[in-house]
């Protein structure tokens, strides 16, 4: 008998997926006025502190909305709850702190930092996605921020995803000033908050050793060449010299002269520099002290008051709770769901595989495709609110189809 195949392979390209934060759905509907003037019917997926996620239209074109506060009019339930009156949005999305005129500045967790302890995994792409980042702009700009800090902690992910999340920091700059905050960056990670022009240091950070793009993939001409072409416009998009990530994508050499008169800094993708980071045929990872020297880096800084100070701040304010605790609660979501549908894929791959081997029309190998059958509709389910089920197992459009069709095969008696 030949291996039955399960997963078609891997996509080189695709796009990613939204993520969608689920709650328990009330079943009663629930009635949006919005001060645009639209009145949407529909039920409240999930509430926060200063948004709603709201679900409203007719399947196909139901979709889920992300709404703040200074959307909404007010909100009706035909339900009675124990929560606060819903008809009230002052009692539904607590206001903004007052503005003393300070900068506010907001630190978001691109990655669980060190002290989630593992946790939660950070894997880009996955855990930390592009749509929770894109959800949070508009409850930053309700609670006043003028400053972003994209704290990071990850060691990379998916490469689709760094295109994904160069767009959404595009939408960052337009807003807020956006800095980066450097813990341990690698690979696509580093590659994703590269666009950003200001780089700062935690004393123990890194930044570099994008590997994945050299090595892991194949090390085709073709792919390498396309990344070389997205981060030198992402080096040029920060204003920084594209010789420093290519030292960290594919074993250039990188040395720098630094004038200390002048401050000018010359990056040299030659080993003859008075500086030498990193030599032919290495990877180069960046750290903190060689941040400062090279002027790459504006700062090193341990807590978010000494960061405030770097950035040039002596009076500030911290904000941005509703949107820091939006990107957590969605990297704690989806890596829930990653590793359930990961469970669930596993224990459907084992029963299909089992029933193949087992002789064709035995109650055995029934009961085997029974139990595949079981679980089928709980791994599509989980796929769908997973940002690269595609990407780790093959679960593209026809994916469903694919595989009822296989255990009806399955089942067959002759």
């Amino acid at each position: 008998m030949q291996p039955i195949l399960i997963v078609r392979g891997l996509l080189l390209s695709v796009a990613i997926a939204g993520v969608l934060l689920v709650a328990s759905v009330r079943a009663a509907c629930d009635t949006l006025h919005l001060k645009d003037g639209r009145v949407l019917e529909g039920s409240v997926v999930k509430e926060g502190d200063g948004y709603i996620f709201f679900k409203y239209g007719v399947e196909p074109n139901e979709r889920t909305e992300l709404f703040v506060r200074a959307d909404i009019e007010r909100l009706v339930s035909d339900q009675p709850t124990s929560e606060p009156d819903e008809a009230d949005p002052e009692a539904l999305i607590p206001p903004a702190e007052p503005d003393t005129g300070a900068p506010r500045i907001a630190v978001l967790n691109f990655g669980p930092p060190s002290d989630w302890r593992g946790e939660v995994a950070d894997i880009v792409g996955v855990q930390i996605n592009a749509n929770a980042w894109r959800e949070a702009i508009p409850l930053l700009e309700a609670d006043g921020v003028d400053v972003v800090v994209v704290r990071v902690n990850s060691g990379g992910g998916y490469p689709d995803a760094v295109e994904s999340f160069h767009d959404v920091f595009e939408e960052y700059r337009k807003r807020f000033r956006t800095v980066v905050w450097l813990e341990s960056t690698i690979n696509h990670a580093a590659m994703s908050v590269w666009v950003l022009e200001e780089m700062y240091f935690l004393p123990e950070g890194s930044v570099g050793a994008s590997t994945g793009v050299g090595w892991s993939w194949g090390n085709t001409a073709g792919w390498v060449d396309y990344w070389i072409q997205v981060m030198d416009e992402a080096s040029e998009r920060a204003g920084r010299s594209p010789t420093i990530l290519r030292a960290m994508l594919i074993q250039y050499p990188l040395s720098v002269d630094v004038d200390e008169e002048t401050g000018v800094v010359t990056w040299r993708q030659d080993e003859d520099g008075q500086l030498l980071l990193n030599r032919r045929g290495d990877i180069y990872t960046m750290n903190s002290a060689e941040g400062i020297q090279t002027r790459f880096a504006r700062g090193v800084a341990a807590t978010r008051d000494e960061l405030a100070g770097a950035l040039g701040y002596t009076e500030r304010t911290f904000g941005g709770d509703h949107a820091a605790r939006h990107i957590d609660e969605s990297m704690r979501e989806v890596d829930r769901i990653h590793k359930e549908l990961g469970e669930r894929f596993d224990e459907y791959r084992f029963a299909v595989e089992l029933a193949s081997d087992l002789p064709i029309g035995s109650n055995e190998r029934r009961k085997r495709v029974a139990r595949a059958r079981e679980l089928l509709p709980e791994v599509r389910a989980l796929a769908e609110r997973h940002p690269n089920s595609d990407w780790l197992y093959g679960m593209d459009d026809d994916w469903l189809e694919v595989q009822d069709e296989l255990l009806t095969d399955l089942e067959r008696a002759d």
